[in-house]
């Protein structure tokens, strides 16, 4: 016989109580047991709800640029700021730290307030050539320095400073700019800064960025007077009024005539009567005939040149 069929004919001979106590426990019992799986559904969900909200609200740190980082240049360190925000916002391959992103080369633009990714990095061991350094337009001149005129070797690749000219000696010592705002692009052999260097580097040589204009007033400046760099603060791009080296030099004064030489009013000859025959020209000479002055020989113009601290003086006949 079919056991189900004779489950319901065991049913049909209970008495109608029993039956319906029966029905209302089994009742009972899967109300339960459907309770209890909501229940648990609910919890799960309600556990996952919280792990969501635990990782949206959960924060990470992340790199961003403080200032506008050119394609294909070094990034450096002083460019970067570590900042925490919250782990939704971080793209997937954003850099964590500033130290890799620092002395790296940047593979596409980056502008400021923007997160530094990876894919924002060239790949490593592609570095730029030092003409490279250069922009379009632009010359590269090397001049000495020591310790007093180079800052003390705080002059580092991508610095800006005003260069100083110094002519002369104890009391006739002129001292003035001579180029604004100059881009350093190197310090002795190094032309790549290095990422979060704090010692100075001293250097017996600077290599800036100028003008094809200014490249000649730096070298005209470099024979005729000694210089000095003032470091600026790299937010600092005030110009400043600058001189060309030749106007510190001191004039020679105008040459004076000798009126000594002239005889006195009373030596010259009266003038001629009217009527009276020409007496000639002075030049014949005659007594009391004043003679021919030679003319001045012409101002010279002195340039100092310095070498270290030695000084020369060169003389040479003003144009």
């Amino acid at each position: 016989m079919n056991p189900l069929r004779s489950l319901f004919l065991q049913l049909s001979r209970m008495p109608p109580a029993l039956m319906l106590v029966l029905i209302i426990g089994l009742a009972v019992l899967i109300t339960m047991m459907v309770t209890s799986n909501q229940t648990a559904n609910e919890q799960a969900l309600k556990a996952k709800e919280s792990d969501l909200i635990a990782k949206m609200s959960a924060k990470g740190k992340v790199v961003y640029a403080i200032k506008d980082i050119p394609e294909g240049s070094t990034i450096p360190v002083e460019a970067l700021e570590e900042k925490e925000i919250e782990q939704a916002k971080i793209p997937q391959d954003a850099l964590t730290s500033a130290s890799l992103a620092a002395g790296r080369v940047a593979k596409y633009g980056i502008q400021t307030g923007q997160i530094v990714s990876q894919h924002d990095l060239a790949p490593q061991g592609i570095s730029l050539g030092f003409e490279a350094r250069l922009k379009e337009g632009m010359r590269a001149v090397t001049f000495a320095v020591d310790s007093n005129s180079g800052v003390a070797g705080f002059v580092t690749p991508e610095s800006h400073v005003d260069v100083i000219a110094m002519v002369g000696s104890a009391g006739d010592t002129k001292v003035a700019p001579i180029l604004s705002d100059v881009e350093v692009i190197a310090v002795g052999q190094m032309y790549q800064k290095a990422p979060g260097g704090t010692a100075a580097v001293p250097a017996s040589s600077v290599t800036v960025s100028l003008s094809p204009e200014d490249a000649n007033k730096l070298i005209r400046s470099i024979t005729a007077s000694k210089l000095y760099l003032t470091l600026r603060n790299d937010k600092d791009h005030q110009p400043v009024a600058t001189v060309d080296v030749t106007s510190l030099f001191v004039k020679p004064p105008a040459p004076k005539s000798d009126l000594s030489s002239l005889p006195p009013p009373s030596a010259l000859p009266p003038p001629p009567l009217p009527g009276a025959p020409d007496a000639g020209p002075m030049s014949m000479g005659g007594p009391g005939m004043m003679p021919n002055a030679a003319p001045p020989p012409p101002p010279l113009h002195e340039i100092e040149i310095w070498s270290g601290s030695k000084k020369d003086v060169l003389s040479v006949p003003k144009s």
